[in-house]
């Protein structure tokens, strides 16, 4: 994907994702349109979340409270993400994410692999409110990337 300008793109963490999916897109999200990214961390925890039976969180709770036809066709969905959603490889992101890394950034993986996708893509990082993140954010502002809380 060629680099863009900020708020082409934005990338949304899992929660945000399952709303997409959901067909609940909240309207402050993106400008129209503006493309969809998620990193594959975020990706795998939304899979998580859904494949696991016995875990009950807020993303399978989301998922419980709609039809059953709804929730096979969300799974669908995910199983098989849209090519409208931009699914950020670490073969793109390794090297980027080494060196925020090497210029002291200390992120969890989940945070360094966001960081280093909303560089690569320059996109703004959208978190569902109530997801906060400090370490994220105080980095994303250390790196002149915007990142906001999305209400959901």
């Amino acid at each position: 994907m060629p680099e863009s300008s900020v708020n082409d793109v934005v990338l949304v963490d899992d929660h945000i994702l399952l709303s997409l999916l959901l067909g609940e897109e909240p309207r402050e999200l993106r400008p129209r349109g503006g493309i969809i990214a998620t990193t594959g961390l975020w990706y795998h925890r939304l899979c998580r979340a859904l494949a696991a039976q016995d875990v009950v969180g807020s993303m399978s709770r989301r998922l419980g409270g709609v039809s059953p036809e709804i929730a096979v066709d969300v799974i669908a969905t995910v199983i098989e993400l849209p090519e409208s959603i931009e699914l950020m490889s670490l073969r793109t992101l390794g090297w980027p994410m080494g060196e925020i890394v090497r210029d002291g950034a200390r992120l969890n993986l989940l945070s360094l692999e966001a960081l280093a996708a909303a560089r690569v893509l320059g996109a703004e990082i959208c978190c569902a409110q109530g997801n906060d993140n400090e370490p994220l954010q105080d980095a994303a502002r250390t790196h002149a990337i915007p990142i906001r809380s999305v209400h959901l």
